[in-house]
């Protein structure tokens, strides 16, 4: 089959209606199951309906043979490759887009459209995971392991009237394998030209019985780090490619400022003797590609256990749980902005009676790169009990607690200024700070480097969750059917930022516990079907859901949703929705100490295409409201009857999205858009600068006042709107040639326009095919074969081109093309033996004029990696 997604739809599910039903499992139970169960006991993702696909909004879907074929080590990374899956905010690369900078653990979130990871809501079978991140910012699917899922289920559409908040550009739902019989093991161990590697382990167990089933999954996947070392294109100093010097003045030998001019210290350092050698208006400048991780090592474990027992002919109870846990290490260079004060033994000025000198440095060569571990376990378990009723009305209650924890473990991430400007102000030669390039005392280097920085996040979530559903009454096109229910979530979160010395240290710690409450109802009309039909009107259906949240913290909202499906002829089906969605704050974007609040030193692009240091603040803000959202879309489905094999869709949305919460510290352009220009002083005094340092807020990072060119306060704020308007289509087509199997297809989206306002009146500005914001363009098309038991498939994944903005004049940078190739053999029905190639031709990313000189969350720094695998089922 063609791995080009293949619309669910009211069709398709019909014609399973006859077959004999099995009784369902659990909230949520596969499209991928059809053939096993009647089309009455099927729920579709977008719909809470049993036996209705959602009225109106397309299901992209992902099947089990499709999982098993990607050339992923990840179920992340696996919806990665759906081109309305965008790479903008968390991901394992970093990048500042959209909180990403805040990613201290390197989860990786998924991001519908572009929005926000915030804006995109996860599910496994129809049900919350805990949020993630130090901050909760985003929910990480990579706990479910990929070899336990029977189908991912996404709708692009706004999705707040069935599922409540966060379900703006949409929602992805991940379906577990339910009855599966056997054991099934997978490995997989991918290699490139460099010294980066990828390995996976996965084993599946299940067993079946009249009445009841049991699962159990684990999953382990490891990657080494990618060094910005092994990567010709990974590099600060792009002149010769028509871009910007980059590259560090915090070297060793370092740069020395005195009297306004900046000088190069020279090899072997720099003393009286020979301080008259300097030349004005130098500077050392360096890379750190060798210890820079463009993709940080990670480990991680994961594991599920679902099980389903009927215990009369008209109850089921079911459970389950997943447990999943990552480790990696991130590393830090120890660099320096040393204030010297002439009472240090090794002072040196070129300018006669300074009585400071600034000397920007780093410790590499004597400390080596600065281990700093991080972790992350997240765990959800739930129960519950269906029940047949009356008639056909069923009845679901369950109830699931979760919990997540991710700590960066960051005991020497930088440098401490109170030790550094102690060591400076020594005057014992033995135990003074030498950043002229001398050697310095290791004890003394251990105390500067001694500076915690310690973040822990945990997030609690409990849901207790009824419903109702079945047929009210019969109409000539079917049966109306409805569901109602109702939803008491408690979300939890707590935050500690550990700050200080090893010897004396603080922690800064905030926590908050919400209620939130939640009426829901959504009713189907089938107005004509197979009942009624005539010429010209083949199908009508309508849909009709609303949802009423109550919050314990900021009020209530009330979102409908309404669709409708139109078949003029078999195999046409037209379809449109509208509907409200909203976001509801997270408790760390309104709080002023946790989500990483507090003072940073950062280095911006500036006007004029230098770099600039100065103090970023960041934290929440209490005053934060909902964030809104109109949704619209209309679409046509073709399935010909003339064409067996053969499927095709194509949809246009609008998203109107307002009062976006924006943390604007790390903003692409923040210091060269005359938007931001409220946000952003230049120049502060020094006086203005020491009293924003004094003022209490924790200090995450060395500050030097004597390098300070700006002030920016990046703390979280309503200010964004967006309006997005596009076009998602797919076309497959499934044929035979004797016993050959062929598929070839084609999914993709094109965004029309993306009108963004980032700050209230700055007015609504044209960002799409800009830096730092979704691309016009993106698309996967493939091409497969089966013979006997040979599998192949080519794939092209594209990438339009785009504009960065964050330079004059702007800079376009070129499509980004890659093509994945698999080949897999059957040894027999229990063995299938593999390889598979992502980035065949081994394409670099497109250059950007920016740091690295690539675009880390539009495209992959991962070299052509070639892949071994192998699975066995018993």
């Amino acid at each position: 089959m063609a791995q080009t997604a293949q619309p669910v739809t009211q069709e398709s599910l019909d014609q399973t209606a006859d077959q004999d039903s099995v009784p369902a499992t659990a909230p949520e139970t596969p499209v991928a199951d059809i053939n096993d169960n009647a089309a009455s006991e099927i729920v579709v993702t977008g719909s809470r309906i049993r036996g209705v696909a959602p009225v109106g909004s397309n299901v992209i879907a992902v099947t089990q043979e499709e999982i098993a074929q990607a050339p992923v080590n990840s179920t992340n990374d696996l919806l990665r490759r759906v081109p309305q899956v965008i790479s903008l905010g968390a991901n394992r690369q970093g990048g500042s887009a959209q909180n990403g900078a805040a990613n201290a653990t390197r989860g990786a979130g998924i991001n519908l459209r572009g929005l926000s990871t915030n804006a995109t809501l996860l599910l496994y079978d129809g049900k919350r995971f805990p949020p993630q991140g130090t901050q909760g910012q985003f929910t990480d699917p990579s706990a479910i392991p990929s070899i336990a899922l029977s189908r991912v289920e996404v709708v692009a559409d706004g999705a707040s009237a069935i599922y409540g908040s966060d379900a703006v550009a949409g929602v992805v739902n991940f379906i577990l394998r339910k009855d599966f019989n056997g054991i099934e093991a997978r490995a997989r161990y991918g290699i490139t030209d460099t010294d980066y590697k990828e390995s996976l382990l996965a084993l599946i167990g299940g067993r079946k019985w009249d009445g009841g089933w049991v699962m159990a999954a684990g999953e382990f996947t490891k990657n080494t780090d990618l060094l910005g070392g092994e990567l010709d294109f990974y590099r600060n100093n792009n002149l010769d490619r028509g871009g910007r010097d980059l590259r560090s003045t915090n070297c060793d030998p370092g740069t020395l400022t005195a009297g306004g001019r900046t000088y190069a210290i020279p090899q072997g350092g720099l003393t009286t003797a020979n301080v008259g050698s300097l030349v004005p208006n130098t500077r050392n400048q360096c890379e750190f590609r060798d210890i820079e991780q463009v993709i940080p090592n990670q480990k991680r474990w994961s594991g599920v256990l679902a099980a389903s027992q009927e215990v009369t002919d008209r109850i089921r109870v079911f459970a389950d749980g997943f447990y999943s846990k990552r480790n990696g290490t991130l590393l830090f260079n120890s660099t320096v902005n040393a204030t010297v004060p002439r009472t240090n033994p090794f002072f040196v000025s070129p300018v006669a009676n300074a009585q400071t000198v600034t000397v920007q440095t780093n410790f590499l060569d004597d400390l080596g790169p600065i281990p700093n571990p991080y972790r992350s376990n997240t765990w959800n378990v739930s129960a519950g009990v269906e029940a047949d009723l009356f008639g056909d009305f069923q009845g679901t209650v369950y109830y699931a607690h979760g919990k997540s924890e991710e700590v960066a473990d960051r005991k020497r991430s930088g440098v401490n200024g109170g030790a550094l400007n102690a060591a400076l102000a020594d005057t014992n030669p033995a135990t003074a700070l030498n950043v002229f390039g001398g050697p310095n005392n290791p004890a003394t280097l251990a105390k500067i480097t001694d500076n915690y920085f310690v973040i822990t996040g945990r997030t609690k979530l409990d849901v207790i969750n009824a419903k109702i559903d079945g047929s009210l009454l019969s109409l000539p096109g079917g049966d109306v059917r409805i569901a109602v229910g109702g939803e008491h979530r408690v979300e939890y979160t707590y935050t500690d930022l550990w700050i200080g010395t090893s010897a004396v240290n603080n922690h800064v710690t905030d926590d908050g516990k919400r209620n939130v409450d939640a009426l829901f109802g959504e009713l189907f009309i089938p107005v004509v079907g197979a009942g009624n039909s005539r010429p010209g009107l083949e199908r009508l259906s309508l849909s009709i859901a609303g949802r009423y949240e109550k919050y314990s913290d900021f009020g209530s909202t009330k979102n409908p949703k309404l669709g409708i499906n139109y078949s003029p002829i078999a195999g046409v089906t037209l379809k449109s929705s509208y509907g409200t969605s909203f976001r509801a704050p997270t408790f760390t974007e309104v709080s002023t100490v946790a989500g990483g609040a507090g003072l940073y030193f950062d280095t911006l692009p500036g006007p004029g295409g230098t770099n600039l240091q100065g103090i970023g603040i960041a934290g929440g803000n209490p005053s934060l409201k909902p964030e809104k959202a109109k949704t619209f879309s209309v679409g046509v489905e073709v399935t010909p009857a003339l064409v067996p094999g053969f499927a095709a869709s194509l949809n246009y949305f609008f998203i109107d999205y307002t009062d976006q919460i924006q943390a604007l510290r790390g903003t692409a352009g923040l210091l060269t858009n005359p938007i931001y220009a409220s946000f952003v002083q230049f120049n502060p005094t020094q006086a203005e600068i020491q009293a924003l340092i004094n003022s209490g807020l924790p200090i995450n990072a060395q500050i030097n006042p004597a390098l300070v060119t700006y002030i920016q306060d990046g703390r979280r704020q309503n200010l964004g709107t967006s309006k997005m308007r596009g076009l998602d289509f797919t076309a497959a087509y499934n044929w035979n040639w004797g016993d050959l199997e062929l598929d070839a297809g084609i999914q993709g989206t094109y965004i029309m326009d993306y009108l963004f306002e980032a700050v209230p009146g700055s007015g609504l500005r044209d960002v799409l095919d800009t830096f730092g914001f979704t691309q016009k363009y993106r698309s996967q098309a493939d091409v497969g074969a089966k013979w006997r038991g040979l599998t192949t498939r080519l794939t092209w994944n594209h990438l339009g081109g785009y504009e960065n903005t964050t330079v004059t004049p702007f800079q376009k940078v070129s499509n980004y093309d890659t093509v994945d190739a698999l080949v897999a053999y059957d040894i027999n029905q229990n063995i299938t033996l593999g390889v598979d190639v992502r980035n065949l031709f081994n394409e670099d990313p497109p250059f950007v004029n920016t740091t690295n000189g690539y675009d880390p969350q539009s495209s992959n720094p991962i070299p052509r990696l070639i892949s071994f695998s192998a699975r066995l089922k018993y």
